[in-house]
């Protein structure tokens, strides 16, 4: 028996009917998807599939053209069929859903950690830091202390216009990865700043930009802004040292 499967490429959007493996100890049917180099929107009763050329040409269209999700599957709605696109099944929601596990997936397997591995991503294992800043164990002794010439240097600054604003349903927004990039565990990160003594700067200037900032109360913002540790010599990121800021630069 045959099922209706829906396959979105990067030539278009197609629908195929599905004849599924049922052989003794055959595996399951979003397996079988998988092994053929379809990405399931389901596992369950999958319905959709993306090809995994789809999902790295959006990637990359995103990084590098900015392109949103919505546009790039109108584009492919326009390439299926051009004179009436709106015929074209719309699978945007299963695209968003899809290619923020395709993205976690990608990363994950960079740093050499498999879906089925034993070894899991601790903090900051899934973001990559300057190769040339002096690393123990990495590219330099351990005993590093001891040769004077040799100094680890950070440097910490704020921006204040990379705010994030209350989501509607904040319980939608799942992390994948929470803590294991560039961003500081949440839970972690909110624990402290429970216990943390808020300190306001008092500025001699009649109208000081950055102590403003500092002491203005968005309530319809869920971060003021972001503050991040990088390497003092090449300005690169530390992994798991980037914040957001709860109110200016608390």
């Amino acid at each position: 028996m045959t099922t209706s499967l829906t396959i979105i490429h990067s030539t278009g959007v197609f629908t195929h009917n599905i004849l599924w493996c049922h052989c003794p100890a055959s595996p399951k049917q979003y397996l079988q998807l998988l092994k053929a180099g379809l990405f399931p929107a389901s596992i369950s009763q999958p319905q959709t599939a993306f090809t995994f050329n789809v999902l790295d040409n959006f990637l990359i269209d995103a990084l590098k053209c900015k392109t949103s999700a919505s546009s790039f599957f109108q584009k492919l709605r326009h390439l299926t069929n051009n004179a009436f696109p709106d015929s074209v099944p719309d699978q945007y929601h299963e695209l968003m859903r899809v290619s923020y596990q395709w993205r976690d997936l990608m990363n994950q397997k960079r740093f050499e950690f498999g879906h089925d591995s034993l070894v899991k991503p601790g903090p900051g294992n899934l973001a990559l830091f300057c190769a040339a800043y002096p690393q123990p164990g990495i590219n330099m002794p351990f005993h590093w202390q001891e040769n004077w010439l040799i100094m680890q240097r950070y440097v910490v600054d704020g921006n204040f216009t990379a705010q994030h604003m209350n989501m509607r349903q904040p319980h939608l927004d799942v992390s994948l990865s929470d803590g294991l990039g560039y961003m500081v565990t949440e839970a972690e990160y909110q624990a402290h700043l429970s216990l943390a003594m808020e300190s306001k700067d008092k500025s001699s200037c009649s109208n000081h930009h950055a102590v403003n900032a500092a002491n203005t109360n968005r309530s319809n913002l869920q971060a003021t802004g972001v503050g991040a540790t990088a390497c003092a010599q090449h300005g690169c990121f530390v992994p798991h040292a980037v914040v957001d800021f709860q109110k200016g630069e608390q």
